[in-house]
């Protein structure tokens, strides 16, 4: 039965579980995209003044919601990305690229919320916690497409703080009070200050912050893959130009280009990144241009010798002979034909970048405090490594995940491209 399973079996599960599990917050999306869109037109300067990341990746969310079941009833996509068999590796993948895409449907805690941090710092997998809600004293009597737009960003968009809510262990309700307890001292609030008080298991634990580790495990798979797939972009585009440019050029340029090569291949890639980012300072961009520029090496290699053997051919000398450019030549030409071992390369480059940037995250040297990342949460788990295993086990254990997931689906590949290779 399991081997008759296949990829897009995976996506529709998981698109019905999203669509079940946050069908609420998708019609409150649904509803934030259409009071944006009016105020485009009608009032510009507000919806600009308001727009922002978490606004925009809540719309993208929805559209990606609504993209799923429409890719997946498309002939054409189904036969060609979604019919291969399912097994362990590409679904964790798929997993991943879910909570790459939409990791606000995922879970509904910013990934640096904190609140009473003494209450629910350090807790264990699958511990509860009590969510309580107060009323909020704001009232307006204003009833516009301004305060309806702010009334379902309020609902949609995930808040770092939020004062009207705070967490506790335990409590009680007595004679119309609300009773709990915040580490040594003892509070009590009327019943009617309190709107509602919802119960939270923590799945995966909280950090030494009281940070839910799930949400931020989520969000950090978002940091990983957009990292490894830009990096991965540029070490392409490096290596197809300059492996194109040293395979035709003339033989001076060529040489240049191999010694060259030969010189980033001979000295280790992670001490060039550290130095650099050490030097001019370590950001999302700056890592990406980094990890990017340090990964070319292998893929010039590999397009610079199936060049050289294919400028001999006689298709590629025809070419030429009618004008074609070089840029033409390496689009139409070339580019299809070393497909298949570029298309490995990268996939195994993938992984290499992911593991480097999570390296330069335990290093303090990765895409900064303000994003989630595995490497920074391994490197605080092991400061608590004795009291909070949590924290250093299951961050480490996504990323071996994810590693051997990539390195399963790039052998995949090259078995399937080379049925020779056993």
């Amino acid at each position: 039965m399991f081997k008759k399973l296949k990829i897009w079996h995976l996506v529709l599960a998981l698109w019905i579980f999203l669509v079940l599990l946050r069908y609420e917050l998708l019609f409150q999306s649904l509803q934030l995209f259409w009071l944006s869109a009016q105020l485009i037109f009608t009032d510009y300067d507000f919806i600009s003044s308001h727009f922002n990341f978490q606004l925009f990746d809540s719309i993208l969310s929805l559209l990606i919601m609504i993209a799923i079941p429409i890719a997946l009833l498309l002939p054409k996509s189904r036969k060609k990305l979604f019919d291969y068999r399912l097994n362990v590796s590409n679904g964790f993948i798929v997993f991943l690229l879910f909570c790459f895409s939409v990791p606000t449907l995922f879970t509904r805690q910013h990934p640096d919320f904190q609140q009473n941090i003494g209450e629910i710092k350090l807790l264990p997998p699958l511990s509860t916690k009590y969510q309580i809600e107060l009323v909020s004293n704001y009232k307006s009597s204003d009833i516009s497409f301004r305060e309806n737009f702010l009334a379902a960003k309020e609902k949609v968009i995930l808040k770092e703080f939020d004062e009207n809510k705070f967490f506790v262990r335990e409590y009680s309700r007595k004679d119309n009070k609300l009773t709990f307890t915040q580490g040594l001292n003892k509070f009590s609030l009327p019943a009617d200050s309190v709107k509602s008080i919802r119960s939270e298991i923590n799945f995966l634990g909280t950090d030494e912050f009281g940070r839910d580790i799930f949400s931020r495990l989520i969000f950090g798979a978002r940091i990983s893959v957009f990292i490894g797939f830009m990096s991965v972009i540029i070490s392409l585009i490096l290596g197809l130009t300059l492996g194109f440019i040293a395979a035709t050029g003339n033989s001076i340029l060529s040489a240049i280009l191999n010694r060259l090569t030969d010189l980033f291949l001979s000295f280790p890639s992670i001490f060039l990144v550290i130095l650099i980012l050490a030097l001019f300072g370590n950001n999302l961009i700056s890592v990406i241009i980094v990890l990017g520029f340090s990964g070319w090496m292998g893929l010039y290699k590999i397009v610079s010798a199936e060049v050289a053997s294919i400028k001999r051919k006689d298709f590629f000398i025809a070419s030429q002979k009618i004008g074609l450019s070089s840029t033409e030549l390496l689009l139409k030409e070339v580019l299809p034909v070393i497909m298949v071992p570029v298309t490995v390369n990268l996939v195994f480059q993938f992984s290499n970048v992911i593991l480097a940037e999570s390296a330069l995250s335990f290093l303090g040297l990765g895409a900064g405090n303000q994003y989630p990342s595995w490497g920074s949460m391994i490197e605080k788990g092991q400061e608590y490594i004795n009291s909070a295993w949590w924290m250093i086990f299951i961050p480490g254990l996504v990323l071996v995940l994810t590693l051997l997931s990539i390195h399963n689906i790039a052998k995949e590949l090259n078995k399937f491209f080379n049925p020779k290779i056993s």
